[in-house]
C-alpha cells in the first residue's frame, strides 16, 4: 500500500490500472516556483510538494508518492492554463510542433527514497481548429500541464513518439513498479 499525495484523478487511474494498491490524499500545493531550466522544473515542484506534505503530516505516513509534470514546447515551460485563452495559446504552441513532457516523481519510505525524472516526447500534426475549439469548450484541459491530454485530444495528432505514455499522463508507472 502506498500513499498518493496528489489530487490527480489521472495518476490515481494509472495506479489502479497497474494494480498498485494506494490511498489518495489530496492537498492543495503552492506550485508557484520560479521557472528554471526545463529539466529541473518538474523535480523542483515535486521536492516542494514533499516539503509541504511532510510539514503538514509530520511523520504520519510512510511510502508516499509525489509527482508533477511539465510540458515544454517552443522552448517554453507550459504549466496549467489559468483560463481558456491561455489554454488555446498553449495548445497552439504544440500544434504542428514537438512537445516534451517531463514527469518527476519522488517516493519516500522508511527503507528507501526514489527521485526520478522521465521524459516523453511527441511530434504533433497541426491541430484541427474546430476539434481544438471543441476540446477547449469541453474543459477537459483544466488542471493539465500544458493543457495536454495525450490519452485524449492530443492522441489523434501524434506523428512520432518517444517514451512511456504514462509519463505523458503524469506518472511513469513502468519505472515506479520496478521499485514497488
Amino acid at each position: 500500500m502506498i500513499i498518493l499525495a496528489s489530487s490527480s484523478p489521472t495518476r490515481a487511474k494509472i495506479l489502479s490500472n497497474f494494480g498498485v494498491e494506494f490511498r489518495q490524499i489530496s492537498m492543495q500545493y503552492d506550485e508557484n516556483l520560479p521557472k528554471c531550466e526545463p529539466k529541473s522544473y518538474a523535480m523542483n515542484i515535486v521536492n516542494e510538494k514533499s516539503k509541504q506534505f511532510f510539514a503538514k503530516f509530520k511523520g504520519e505516513f510512510d511510502r508516499v508518492l509525489f509527482a508533477d509534470s511539465s510540458v515544454i514546447a517552443g522552448g517554453q515551460i507550459l504549466g496549467k492554463a489559468k483560463d481558456i485563452n491561455e489554454a488555446r495559446n498553449i495548445l497552439n504552441l504544440q500544434s504542428g510542433s514537438v512537445a516534451s513532457i517531463y514527469t518527476a516523481m519522488k517516493f519516500i519510505s522508511t527503507k528507501f527514497k526514489i527521485d526520478m525524472l522521465s521524459v516523453a516526447t511527441y511530434r504533433f500534426a497541426k491541430f484541427n481548429e474546430k476539434e481544438l475549439e471543441d476540446y477547449l469548450q469541453s474543459g477537459l484541459w483544466q488542471g493539465k500541464a500544458g493543457a495536454m491530454m495525450i490519452e485524449g485530444f492530443n492522441k489523434q495528432y501524434i506523428l512520432q513518439s518517444h517514451g512511456n505514455t504514462s509519463t505523458a499522463m503524469g506518472l511513469d508507472i513502468e519505472n515506479l513498479k520496478v521499485f514497488l
